[in-house]
């Protein structure tokens, strides 16, 4: 039987309360904050923090997801994790799982490459029908680290459109991701991100409420 392994929160800014988090996760230990990053950070609004205060976030002892995008996201895939190395002022490193966030076809590299660091890598994915990058790194993977490897299914890359929840006859760690909130996530978990802003700002509140409803359904709580 599949089992609830991580409720992921992702678009942490500068404004959250880091204490209120460390909190949320002694109450909730399967929760997780998703950290975004780009090249281009500073463009992309709020919700991509500036990568100078990552070390606030992870010396905080929290579990931790860094979800990387755009061009970042492909050269990481491909060959080059330097760039984000000088990026994340080397924190990436501390993250507990990276999340490559390449979800079209047409953007994916010809191979991914696994993180040169010990984190479970997960691939972004739009269609539940057409997983070909998540197959293909599958594929070229070494054995031995295909065992820290996930896939995500998030049909809007982030945006907050619902995403077919579909079971995949496989034994992988599969995500599910886009419309969740504190309105819908009962009927959506009871079958088995992107609802816990207000006015672009990561809503600690929200986040609250969320997780009480998904502890009354699956338990999740110590």
């Amino acid at each position: 039987m599949s089992r609830l392994k991580h409720i992921t929160f992702t678009g942490v800014d500068s404004k959250t309360d880091i204490k209120a988090l460390i909190e949320i996760q002694k109450q909730y230990p399967i929760v997780e904050f998703g950290i975004l990053t780009s090249y281009h950070w500073f463009e992309n609004g709020n919700r991509y923090l500036d990568p100078r205060l990552f070390r606030f976030f992870t010396k905080a002892n929290l579990n931790l997801a860094l979800h990387i995008c755009g061009s970042a996201a492909h050269d990481a895939a491909c060959e080059d994790w330097s760039e984000i190395h000088y990026l994340s002022w080397g924190e990436y490193r501390w993250f507990r799982r990276i999340q490559l966030n390449i979800a079209g076809r047409r953007d994916n590299p010809e191979y991914a490459q696994p993180s040169p660091w010990d984190n479970e890598i997960i691939i972004q994915q739009k269609d539940i029908n057409n997983l070909d990058f998540f197959y293909e790194t599958q594929e070229s993977w070494p054995k031995w680290c295909k065992e820290k490897l996930s896939v995500l299914l998030d049909a809007s890359g982030g945006q907050g459109k619902d995403t077919e929840l579909k079971i995949l006859d496989a034994d992988w760690k599969v995500g599910y991701a886009g419309g969740f909130n504190q309105g819908n996530v009962g009927d959506k978990l009871s079958f088995l991100e992107s609802g816990v802003r207000t006015d672009d700002w990561f809503d600690v509140d929200k986040v609250v409420k969320v997780l009480e409803i998904c502890n009354q359904i699956v338990p999740i709580k110590i």
